[in-house]
């Protein structure tokens, strides 16, 4: 069962045409706009980083959401967007029918695609992958569980088999 990423191509499109329009005009009653058109989008900063101030703003952050920071005009502005959810998630895929009944979590349109994953595991297993953190779990919970170095056959490199 292969954990795979996607990308809802309705939110990312919902970013990317606003970034071509700030990058087009920016005032505050455009990035007012784009807030309000967009549901996904809660919060827009646009920064001028030559003149080291906030060109527009408009929005309520929200602390739990993704933020998400694009450079425009050849690095002079910095973009800020927090958004709903990430228009990347991803799912277990069981069988291959089971891709065809992804939808996205937040604008639950199947509308998605499948992208390179930014967690893929390495080509070569000898290197040490990252373990869970625990110290979220309860102490009684944590004393109980081990976490081994074993990797099983099938997973190891052929070199090492």
């Amino acid at each position: 069962m292969p954990l795979f990423e996607y990308e809802c191509t309705v939110c990312r499109n919902n970013v990317d045409n606003s970034l071509k329009q700030i990058s087009k005009n920016v005032t505050k009653k455009a990035i007012s706009d784009l807030v309000k058109k967009h549901d996904n989008i809660n919060h827009i900063v646009v920064v001028d980083l030559e003149k080291e101030e906030v060109v527009a703003e408009h929005g309520k952050r929200d602390e739990e959401c993704v933020d998400l920071n694009f450079y425009l005009n050849e690095g002079t502005i910095l973009t800020f967007f927090n958004l709903q959810k990430n228009y990347r998630f991803s799912e277990l895929i069981y069988e291959p029918s089971d891709e065809k009944k992804i939808k996205c979590p937040y604008c639950e349109t199947k509308k998605v695609e499948k992208v390179v994953s930014s967690f893929a595991f390495t080509s070569d297993l000898s290197t040490d992958m990252p373990k869970p953190d625990l110290s979220g779990l309860p102490p009684s919970v944590r004393k109980n569980t081990a976490l081994g170095d074993y990797i099983e056959e099938k997973d190891r490199p052929k070199k090492n088999r």
